[in-house]
């Protein structure tokens, strides 16, 4: 029955793969050095500005990405754009956060692989891609950053100069590397959001004894 279910079932053929991957041969990656790694970049910025550079940069040294591009949402109500990017041409498009692409990267925290949506759509399910996101041929992959089910921004890979074969561990390191990245990110925004507060109360204050003075 079991070798029946392996013939004949492509999902448990895939399954098994990984199995045998993760458990009988060496990792790809050594983990410890690729997070001590990318936690020492995330941590060096000197300004919140400097932050989505070093995100960006960062993802795509870990698959050899020789550019990409950041997208993250302006405001708490807004859509995502272009923030950051690096040997890449400026976006304009925005993003929805309901779109076809927000929705299915909220609801899977799947790293999406372009050359196989192209190729095998029905993998991918329900998910429709934005016009301009086809449209760029240079693009790879795109990796979500996910800070617990809110998703922070999203970030589009370049080809590698190097082919490099997808595989359970590259989207795992991805993944794993995309939810430090959103924390990093979240924790930018919100120390932006508290230095706008405190200038708006330091206005206010102002405005008040103002007003006092002028009555």
């Amino acid at each position: 029955t079991l070798f029946g279910v392996l013939v004949f079932s492509s999902s448990m053929r895939s399954w098994l793969r990984v199995f045998v991957g993760k458990h009988f041969f060496s990792y790809r990656y050594d983990y410890r050095e690729e997070w001590l790694r990318f936690t020492a970049m995330l941590s060096s910025k000197r300004s919140p500005q400097e932050m989505g550079d070093l995100i960006l940069r960062g993802l795509a040294k870990l698959v050899e990405c020789p550019a990409g591009a950041l997208w993250a949402r302006v405001g708490n109500e807004g859509d995502f754009l272009q923030v950051a990017r690096w040997n890449a041409s400026i976006e304009t498009h925005a993003e929805p956060p309901d779109s076809s692409l927000c929705t299915f990267m909220r609801t899977h925290s799947w790293v999406i692989d372009l050359d196989e949506f192209r190729s095998s759509p029905r993998r991918y399910e329900s998910l429709v891609l934005p016009t301009w996101l086809l449209g760029a041929p240079k693009t790879w992959l795109v990796v979500p950053l996910l800070a617990g089910d809110e998703l922070m921004g999203f970030v589009l890979l370049a080809r590698p100069l190097t082919p490099i074969k997808l595989n359970w561990e590259v989207l795992d390191l991805l993944k794993t590397a995309g939810r430090q990245a959103a924390a990093y990110l979240a924790q930018m925004q919100a120390t932006e959001a508290l230095l706008e507060a405190r200038k708006f109360e330091a206005f206010n204050r102002m405005s008040a004894f103002v007003v006092h003075d002028l009555k």
